[in-house]
């Protein structure tokens, strides 16, 4: 039987769409999309769609990614389509059914993959991939950190709304700075490469790695492992043997250069996501500003190298 909700509606509305004739449908985690396992007469689909309504349409990125993914080796789900319904984004995967038992060593996997991904061409790259500085992934880089050091001045509405203190103002110019002088090769990131975005086909057999919807380029394999120094080091969400897991099997072994680098790429990320959020989302505004002032003050109270 069809559960009642809308959600199963909306996605049995999908399927039908496609040819499909949905037998049942039930949840299956999702945190930014709601996302549901249609089951019907010779299909086993996964549906998934936005639960922000003013979240952009990134499903044309993750489709792209996702098949440039498994040509470049990485298995990936076999996208069905993407389109909207009734104005709503939607992507259909097929179902993966996972193995009883998890991948080994999951993260020396995503950090495998993690280089992997680094190294995908990106001709015929969707525009939305790329920053608003363009398509020149090294030009790019530099007009990002001259944007974020020009707003580290004394009027930096970030300052009066307390998102950092003034007097760490100037060392937090100069971590930025710093990233100017960096060597740094550049392509895509995955941007969200954890456990929950594997899906095990047992022991021995790389894992299919799913959720591409937050894929973006610029330094790489820095910026996918900037996000599990993050979670490692900041939110303190995974141990500090998954970072050296992924580190190591990504090529960049946490030597104290690189935690040094990892160190100034949070900082940036930190300041950055809260001037979007300032500019694009006031509606998030006051969780990335309390997020960037934890954030920043942690990081230079606790990495006395920094100084």
């Amino acid at each position: 039987m069809l559960g009642g909700g809308s959600d199963y509606q909306v996605a049995c509305r999908i399927v039908r769409r496609l040819g499909g004739r949905p037998h049942r449908a039930e949840p299956l985690a999702g945190g930014v999309n709601t996302v549901l396992r249609v089951v019907g007469t010779g299909i086993d689909l996964v549906v998934r769609f936005p639960n922000d309504p003013l979240r952009e349409n990134e499903f044309p990125i993750e489709q792209w990614a996702a098949q440039a993914a498994e040509r470049a080796g990485i298995p990936s789900p076999d996208v069905v389509a993407t389109g909207e319904i009734d104005g709503l984004p939607y992507m259909v995967v097929r179902y993966v059914e996972p193995a009883p038992d998890g991948p080994d060593r999951p993260w020396r996997w995503l950090g495998h993959y993690a280089g992997t991904i680094s190294q995908i061409p990106l001709h015929g790259a969707p525009e939305r991939l790329f920053s608003r500085f363009g398509p020149g992934l090294a030009k790019a880089w530099s007009a990002h950190l001259a944007y974020n050091l020009t707003a580290l001045d004394p009027d930096d509405p970030l300052l009066y709304d307390g998102a950092y203190r003034r007097e760490e103002q100037p060392l937090l110019r100069a971590l930025i700075s710093q990233l100017s002088t960096a060597h740094f090769d550049f392509g895509l990131a995955h941007g969200d490469l954890a456990p929950r975005n594997l899906i095990s086909r047992g022991r021995g057999s790389p894992p299919v790695l799913i959720d591409w919807g937050t894929a973006t380029t610029g330094p790489a394999p820095w910026t996918d492992l900037q996000r599990v120094y993050q979670w490692a080091v900041h939110d303190e969400s995974i141990s500090h043997e998954a970072l050296t897991d992924f580190a190591i099997a990504a090529g960049t072994p946490l030597d104290s250069i690189t935690l040094r680098r990892l160190a100034q790429l949070t900082v940036l990320r930190f300041l950055d996501l809260a001037r979007w959020a300032r500019d694009r989302r006031p509606d998030l505004y006051d969780d990335y500003r309390h997020a960037c002032r934890v954030g920043t003050r942690a990081i230079l109270e606790t990495t006395p190298q920094l100084r």
